[in-house]
């Protein structure tokens, strides 16, 4: 018995190292896609008080607004902001045009990694919707063919909401399978432009 579960044991233990390395591949192969440039990376806002997937947005806040009245970054999500920014640049990626939502916690994002944003409506998660409507806003919000569009040279940077792509995909530049990814707290998603933009994969810079 005490066998089998050595064996069993030792199987998992495979099986997580295989996956790791599988990880560790497909981060490295988007690295190296990102650092000839010409793609567009989303970047969910870094790290703010509360835990996945529920996080308490105070009805009271509004764009541009970093008063105790929204919700912010907590000083862990300012570091988190800070190493992306510095992972980026110790990859050599290049980077283009940066826009963030104009709520405080993805303009502080940008901020704190990138030194300069653009604040763009349509990444903006709508104070005191419900659900079902936040849903068909983000679906309505054109994007203008942002993410269509082939930075030439460098990689454009987008620092959004989770719910942008869990809850809802802005207009119709994505396809079924982009509609529902989640990210957590500053990790980042790959797209390649195009007609229809494809998703390569996620990506950690922290």
């Amino acid at each position: 018995m005490h066998l089998f579960r050595g064996k069993i044991v030792e199987f998992l233990g495979l099986i997580l190292l295989l996956s790791t390395s599988f990880s560790q591949a497909q981060e490295q192969l988007l690295i190296e896609k990102l650092q000839q440039g010409g793609f567009n990376i989303f970047i969910r806002h870094a790290i703010t008080p509360g835990k996945d997937p529920v996080k308490f947005n105070p009805p009271t806040e509004r764009p541009h607004d970093c008063s105790s009245g929204s919700r912010q970054l907590n000083d862990e999500g300012r570091a988190q902001s800070r190493r992306i920014g510095q992972r980026i640049k110790a990859l050599n990626i290049p980077i283009g045009e940066v826009y963030a939502s104009s709520f405080c916690r993805c303009e502080e994002t940008a901020k704190l990694a990138f030194d300069r944003f653009t604040s763009t409506d349509w990444l903006v998660v709508r104070p005191g919707v419900f659900k079902p409507d936040l849903d068909r806003a983000l679906r309505s919000v054109p994007t203008q063919g942002f993410f269509n569009k082939a930075p030439s040279g460098k990689n454009n940077v987008y620092v959004g909401h989770g719910v942008t792509f869990t809850q809802g995909v802005l207009s119709t530049d994505f396809g079924l399978s982009e509609a529902r990814i989640f990210l957590e707290e500053g990790e980042a998603a790959v797209f390649e432009p195009g007609d229809k933009p494809r998703i390569l994969g996620k990506i950690r810079f922290y």
